[in-house]
């Protein structure tokens, strides 16, 4: 019988919820790319765009909730189902006309996404046993790939196919659900006996102690700047002038080191300490944002993009790793709070972003935004270090 408990690194099962991570996040990284398309099918402001995030956001709050239940065995079967919402929903934004309507499939996306990546986020960290940054960097490199390759998924097949058809590109996410069937573990008698026990988010709070809400301030920035920059650079191409295959190129481009930063970022923070490697990786991101924007030529953009996608998505897994260390009992309800602050994060970033654009320009927006994360290398520096 599959169940959840892991004493060594289990590299089979870390490697198939990375595959589904995949799988699922090709889906919530098209809002991005498909952006440029519906502010101009809907006529929208860069504002109204920018509101729809919160919308998409939203549901994420609830995913501490689902984090603890699944420390305790339970919403673990949620995850073929919620992919299988997920990839349809999202298939059938693309398709979306009127607002209310991309407003209402957002939602439901954002509802499947938080029913996904807290059971996930989970099982990953119990499968990887003593090397939990090393787990968490495979898995979250599954999404960082989907992000990359996400972009050039869906574009291509608006490009290929008349948007009516648009629900074809749910295929791949129903396939990925049977494979999930077959793979979520079964609760053994001590996962039965551990689902008794109860768990208060007071408790989880004394436990992680103060260095917790360090790791909280420190997120909520740090995801400011990450979503602010990638939900607007395909609609940033397209306005100075470059199409939308190019356009939403230059996020995939972004992403594409981004799964690359993603997959070595825990395992060198490992080694060298995750302190040392947050402070390096913050320092680097305004620096690589700067070069892009005031760079003249598309390839100077596209090299520097590359730069700024391994410093930018290495950050997260080490995050998660910080906050599973700070409460090894509660892996699940923990790293769920944690990913659901940094995607939150989103729902004023996108809507403050999208209102300095309409006033600045989001040539101006992102030099502002691309500096927020240095605020937090103090707060870095007083969490504690690395732990064997």
């Amino acid at each position: 019988m599959k169940t959840l408990e892991e004493r060594e690194f289990n590299l089979p099962k870390v490697i198939i919820f990375s595959i589904t991570h995949f799988i699922h996040d090709i889906y919530t990284a098209m809002l991005s790319p498909l952006l440029p398309v519906i502010i101009e099918r809907l006529q929208l402001s860069l504002l109204k765009a920018g509101l729809m995030l919160p919308i998409f956001r939203i549901p994420i709050l609830i995913q501490p909730y689902i984090g603890y239940h699944a420390d305790r065995g339970k919403t673990l079967r949620f995850l073929p189902v919620a992919l299988i919402f997920t990839s349809v929903s999202m298939s059938l934004f693309a398709n979306s006309t009127t607002y209310l309507m991309a407003c209402i499939l957002l939602f439901i996306t954002g509802l499947s996404a938080a029913f996904y990546h807290a059971p996930a986020v989970f099982l990953v960290g119990n499968a990887s046993g003593p090397r939990p940054g090393t787990g968490m960097s495979i898995f979250m490199t599954g999404g960082e790939m989907a992000r990359s390759l996400g972009p050039l998924y869906i574009v291509t097949i608006i490009n290929l196919l008349p948007l009516r058809f648009s629900i074809l590109a749910a295929i791949p996410g129903l396939i990925a659900a049977i494979l999930l069937t077959l793979t979520v573990p079964e609760l053994s008698e001590k996962d039965r006996n551990r689902s008794k026990h109860s768990l208060t988010f007071s408790k989880l709070f004394r436990e992680g102690g103060k260095s917790l809400y360090i790791l909280i301030f420190i997120t909520i920035f740090q995801s400011f700047t990450k979503y602010s920059f990638t939900l607007f650079l395909p609609t940033y191409m397209k306005t100075i002038g470059f199409k939308l295959f190019v356009a939403g190129s230059s996020l995939s481009v972004l992403e594409l080191t981004g799964a690359l930063g993603a997959l070595t970022g825990g395992t060198i923070s490992d080694f060298i300490g995750r302190k040392k490697f947050l402070v390096i990786a913050t320092l680097a991101v305004p620096v690589f944002i700067n070069l892009f924007l005031t760079s003249k030529t598309l390839l100077l953009k596209m090299i520097y993009l590359l730069i700024e996608g391994i410093f930018m998505f290495s950050i997260s897994p080490v995050r998660y790793a910080i906050a599973q260390e700070l409460v090894p009992k509660y892996k699940g309800t923990v790293s769920s709070l944690i990913m659901a602050l940094s995607f939150f994060t989103t729902t004023f970033a996108s809507t403050v972003t999208g209102y300095l654009g309409d006033k600045l320009g989001l040539y101006s927006s992102f030099r502002i935004i691309s500096f927020i994360p240095i605020i937090t290398i103090p707060a870095v520096m007083l969490l504690p270090g690395k732990r064997h």
